[in-house]
């Protein structure tokens, strides 16, 4: 749970449409001084367009952000001193060493940080070791530490992180989790977009599921998964033509199912039905279900139970 509920930043029925796609549709939220809110949606829900407008990139047609007190349409220069940004395309400029890179962003924020004070930061995001590395040279894991170290170089009480582990590997996405716990440990609001199941549980004290430019969902990843109530959830592997699919959707045992490239998750109080239904339409059509699991409900599921479809990434 977050330490306080004083709000920090408070967004009211904003939209945001390009053309006839609504990135936006009334997204309505406050978050929190000192947590950790997390944005979980597939690609496309909207969650970097919210940053974006957070952040005072894009403007919005309808509706109301302020950060701290400020509106962000007319206090843009106080509001970005407040936030540390960390963008999901955000480029570096490679030929500069990581120092240089540190006294560069700062000085955009009129900090002008001396050496000592660029690999004092460097050292905070295990990079010491790089300090004369050009950016180039650095692994995707490094560059992405050297990101989060430039977005707190003017110290700002609000990080915006944008999926900042999205292609790195385990041991990298860890090192990121690390850095994110020792930020909010140091008092600051964090807001993370993902779409990864595990780093929503495990960083954030209160989620936001957003798709198609709506909230679905908010609350903290206990009370989200306890919605779900008894239910389990039943993964197997087998292709299915749609009307067996839709054959399952019926069992009056199934309160949702998703189909993604032959494999098949079923929400449901009573798996064992489920498992002898899937035995009974795959002798039906010649196939074994494999890779069988039953499982206790995570966001994911919860995620499943609102769109009926899955989120993705579930690792």
């Amino acid at each position: 749970m977050s330490r306080n509920s004083t709000t920090i930043i408070s967004i009211e029925n904003v939209h945001k449409s390009y053309g006839t796609l609504k990135a936006l549709d009334g997204i309505t939220l406050d978050i929190y001084r000192g947590e950790c809110f997390g944005l979980l949606g597939p690609n496309g829900a909207g969650k970097t367009t919210l940053l974006s407008c957070i952040e005072g990139l894009i403007r919005f047609q309808d509706g109301h952000i302020t950060v701290n007190g400020y509106d962000v349409t007319r206090h843009t220069r106080k509001v970005k001193s407040l936030l540390g940004v960390q963008l999901q395309e955000e480029m570096l400029f490679i030929d500069l060493t990581a120092t240089e890179a540190i006294q560069f962003y700062g000085a955009l924020y009129n900090t002008f940080p001396s050496r000592a004070e660029a690999l004092e930061l460097l050292e905070r995001f295990d990079l010491a070791d790089k300090q004369n590395a050009r950016v180039s040279t650095l692994s995707g894991g490094q560059q992405k530490r050297l990101k989060l170290a430039l977005a707190i170089v003017h110290r700002p009480e609000i990080v915006l992180l944008d999926e900042p582990t999205t292609g790195l590997d385990p041991q990298a996405r860890h090192q990121i989790w690390d850095i994110v716990r020792r930020l909010r440990s140091e008092g600051k609001t964090i807001i993370l977009t993902t779409h990864y199941i595990e780093e929503a549980e495990i960083l954030c004290d209160r989620v936001g599921i957003i798709d198609h430019g709506k909230i679905l969902a908010l609350g903290t990843p206990r009370e989200l998964i306890e919605r779900m109530g008894n239910l389990s959830t039943v993964r197997a592997s087998l292709y299915l033509p749609a009307e067996k699919l839709q054959q399952l959707e019926a069992a009056e045992c199934v309160q949702a199912v998703s189909s993604d490239d032959g494999l098949i998750s079923v929400q449901t109080a009573d798996p064992q039905r489920v498992l002898a239904l899937l035995e009974k339409i795959g002798q039906e059509i010649g196939r074994r279900p494999q890779n069988v699991s039953i499982r206790q409900p995570n966001l994911e599921d919860v995620f499943l139970s609102l769109t009926g479809r899955s989120i993705g990434p579930v690792d």
